[in-house]
């Protein structure tokens, strides 16, 4: 065994005991530890849940499994099942984790999907060899066989980061470091969106956006608005969910932070001017709202990766009024779960409204187990005016005209909805007692009125304690970087699996139900962009195609980030408003397109009318340093020998040549002369310039893949001519054939290529000179240059050396 494995497992189970984590876990045939006995990452990180993390599965990857038996690697065929991996890979595992969380005190979600997750897919791949016996042979099938599993790529990218940061950096391999050898997935995203032209088009458009797949599609974004602000929620969670999605498109917040926005979220700044006066009186503001929150990802090195670090976001005055009604609404509504859960940390019971030995009625206890308001049997008419009634606005005072209203039917002998009678006959182990505490013995004694049908409160309290563990309302509190945030404080608080709420023209009686939950990131999630679970969109959608919309809730963090680039804001201010640590963070969330960026670029009123619509756009391009070319260093040096209006009037004559190639921009003219290099700018002309289209990025990769594959191809059949092939064995012409198929975007024709490899040798130095060129295109920045010591090949090489044709004067 690797001493360096040894002392890894090792000391992470000396962590394990010292934290009181048991490192042995039972588990089936298939590696799966029953209910409850896996790994609470979220109780061992000392998190707040919802959600609670587990790692309960220490066996082989079920997705994995199928991927490949489906399509077994190379070699003598194996059949794969899902059972528990060998000992050694459990243990790297479960020392990872300890790792993760302890040491490097991670996240519970990352621990579990991006580190244990490509770590059990690896061991799937790799379950015949031990850990430290890893090769880069094993490695590759696992990222491979990843890829085929997921076809974005993050799984195989996140095995990959696996290798690196955990087997490498610990040196728990024999073979490693093995990450130098492998291949990182390149991160270039091929799926179009609605605001782009399809695959196969040149995106020679200045309306497209940058990686415009992080932004919402354009109709699922105006469909989310109109659901949200137009429509009438039919439940209690969709208001809050409606509030949610408000937010996140007034702020841009992350939806992690937006579920844990405070109920105290409201702060105002006053301004004033240097003679202590209000600053509406000198014309500017005197007060503006902000937004209380609690910043994720602003973890310092070293320290707990969970904690949050509170701060405040400035609300835009033209969103002041519509965001300060949507949360203080929702406060107003989740002030009754607020003071439930309050007195239930208080006190540390499910019921703090009753005293422990208090007789109550059975039928008065029901809506505070369940939650529903609804008692009697109800005509659907009836039923459904109490629903409509409280939908309008949600009025809590609903509910006590309702209850006064059931209750005394009952007491007037009216039978109990069957949902109630079920309910009752399932408490198994409470004990039904008269009014004077006896319990009922036997058969029921006189006639079965539910009105004379007592529970105990402690009796009660301890059934749900021990019986409904799921009703247990959320108590722990928020950690914090300065402390911890009481669960109350919370401002999306709800009914924890209040059944009747939204089902069958139910209600939750919030007023009165015991289990108070919070709302997390993932019902985020699922209520937007769940591709099975129902979604706003499924239950609001007017259409069909409107119903199957879906919107990631970090993309309208990405929207508004563009959105006030697009409006001119500093990068400064954005930075700060969406907590980062550097501007360089703001500019990855910067997806305007070029007509947006220079439409901040400004001319003269005169220029620009002088100019007309092309010729002016061509000038904000050389202005803003984003365009080179001929016509650019033409316009420039006229512009410094004679002067600004010559050089607009030569601007205004030849700029048509703005020439957005798949693979870059370029500026020449090219009225009279074709550019003799067409689609070849990256063989080294001076005046190609780099763009950060996706598109052109993913047609750059394609390239240098072909590329590759040719160098790779003609390298091998060279070495068979070097190795002692007899030139007689040699098909030259099929030889030929494969090269040039290989070869086919190169330029120039392909020479036949003689036994002695000189042909392949010339066509290996043609496709390595275009491969550096396309690698040297991927690593310069958006809008320099890539060649800027290059030939200028827009002129024709051969009309400057002559011909063998007479010139006509």
């Amino acid at each position: 065994m690797n001493p360096y494995f040894e002392s890894f497992i090792r000391n992470a189970r000396a962590i394990a005991d010292d934290r009181g984590v048991e490192w042995e876990v039972p588990f089936g045939p298939d590696g799966v530890a029953p209910k409850g006995k896996g790994w609470n990452l979220t109780r061992m990180a000392q998190a707040s849940p919802p959600p609670i993390v587990w790692i309960n599965d220490f066996g082989t990857d079920q997705g994995t499994v199928s991927a490949l038996n489906s399509d077994p690697p190379p070699g003598p065929m194996r059949t794969y099942a899902k059972k528990p991996l060998s000992r050694d890979w459990q243990d790297l595992i479960k020392a990872t984790a300890i790792d993760q969380i302890f040491v490097r005190m991670n996240t519970c979600s990352h621990v579990s999907g991006n580190v244990v997750r490509p770590l059990r897919v690896l061991a799937t791949c790799a379950a015949s060899v031990s850990p430290w016996t890893l090769t880069v042979d094993d490695i590759a099938l696992a990222i491979d066989t990843a890829r085929k599993i997921q076809a974005s790529g993050k799984l195989a990218d996140l095995i990959f980061g696996v290798v690196r940061s955990v087997l490498d950096l610990n040196h728990l391999t024999d073979n490693g470091p093995l990450s130098p050898s492998l291949e990182r997935d390149k991160k270039i995203h091929v799926r179009t969106s609605k605001f782009t032209k399809s695959i196969g088009d040149l995106r020679s458009d200045l309306e497209e956006r940058k990686h415009a797949e992080k932004l919402p599609e354009r109709r699922a974004f105006w469909e989310l608005v109109r659901i949200v602000f137009t429509e009438t929620p039919k439940s209690f969670l969709d208001v809050l969910r409606f509030a949610q999605a408000k937010t996140l498109i007034l702020s841009g917040l992350r939806d992690g932070e937006c579920s844990l926005l405070p109920a105290d979220w409201k702060r105002y700044r006053e301004y004033f001017d240097t003679r202590d006066q209000a600053g509406d009186q000198a014309g500017a503001v005197s007060r503006s709202l902000m937004l209380r929150h609690f910043a994720e990802k602003q973890r310092v090195q070293g320290k707990d990766g969970i904690a949050l670090f509170e701060t405040v976001q400035h609300v835009p005055a033209v969103f002041e009024g519509v965001l300060e009604s949507t949360l203080d609404n929702i406060v107003a509504l989740t002030e009754p779960l607020r003071r439930t859960l309050k007195l239930q940390l208080e006190t540390g019971r499910n019921l703090p409204q009753f005293e422990m030995g208090a007789l109550v009625r059975a039928v008065e206890l029901y809506t505070f187990l369940t939650g529903n308001p609804f008692l009697i049997e109800h005509y659907k008419s009836e039923r459904a005016i109490w629903v409509t009634e409280y939908q309008k606005s949600y009025d809590q005072t609903i509910f006590e005209k309702l209850r006064a209203h059931q209750l005394k039917a009952i007491y007037k002998g009216s039978r109990l909805s069957l949902a109630v009678l079920m309910y009752f006959m399932r408490l198994k182990g409470i004990p039904w007692r008269k009014s004077n505490g006896d319990i009922w013995q036997g058969s029921w004694e006189g006639t079965k009125i539910w009105s004379e049908v007592y529970f105990r409160i402690e009796d009660i309290e301890t059934y749900l304690s021990t019986q409904l563990v799921t009703k247990q309302s959320d108590l722990t509190p928020i950690k914090l970087s300065t402390g911890n945030l009481s669960a109350w404080e919370i401002l999306f608080l709800m009914p924890k699996r209040a059944l009747s709420d939204g089902r069958n023209d139910g209600l939750c009686d919030v007023t009165r139900y015991c289990a108070v939950g919070r709302m997390d990131r993932q019902m985020v999630t699922h209520a937007l962009s769940s591709g099975k679970a129902q979604t706003i969109f499924s239950v609001y959608g007017q259409t069909d195609e409107d119903r199957a919309l879906t919107v990631r809730p970090h993309s309208l963090r990405h929207l508004q980030n563009t959105e006030l680039f697009r409006l001119g804001i500093a990068d400064t201010i954005i930075t700060k408003r969406f907590n980062r640590r550097s501007v360089t963070q703001s500019y990855d969330y910067d997806h305007r397109s070029l007509a947006e960026e220079l439409d901040h670029v400004s001319l003269k009123p005169d220029v620009e009318a002088r100019l007309g619509e092309k010729s002016a756009t061509i000038a904000r391009l050389i202005k803003s340093g984003k365009a080179r070319g001929p016509i650019v260093e033409a316009f420039k040096r006229i512009q410094s020998t004679s002067g600004e209006d010559a050089a607009i009037e030569y601007l205004s004559t030849e700029a048509d040549g703005f020439h957005s190639t798949p693979y870059g921009h370029c500026i020449n003219s090219f009225t009279v002369d074709p550019c003799p290099k067409h689609l070849e700018c990256f063989t080294g002309c001076k005046h190609l310039s780099a763009t950060d289209l996706s598109q052109t990025r993913h047609n750059l990769v394609q390239l240098e893949a072909r590329f590759e594959v040719a160098v790779q191809s003609i390298e091998a059949r060279m070495s068979r001519i070097l190795g002692g092939v007899s030139p007689a064995q040699l098909d030259t012409h099929a030889l030929q054939h494969e090269a040039s198929t290989a070869l086919q975007v190169a330029a120039r024709p392909l020479e036949i290529s003689a036994p002695n490899g000189i042909g392949l040798e010339n066509q290996l130095n043609h496709a390595k000179v275009r491969l550096a060129g396309v690698r040297k295109l991927l690593e310069t920045r958006p809008g320099e240059l890539v060649f800027p010591d290059g030939l200028d090949l827009s002129h024709d090489v051969a009309k400057t050396r002559g011909t063998v044709l007479d010139d006509v004067r």
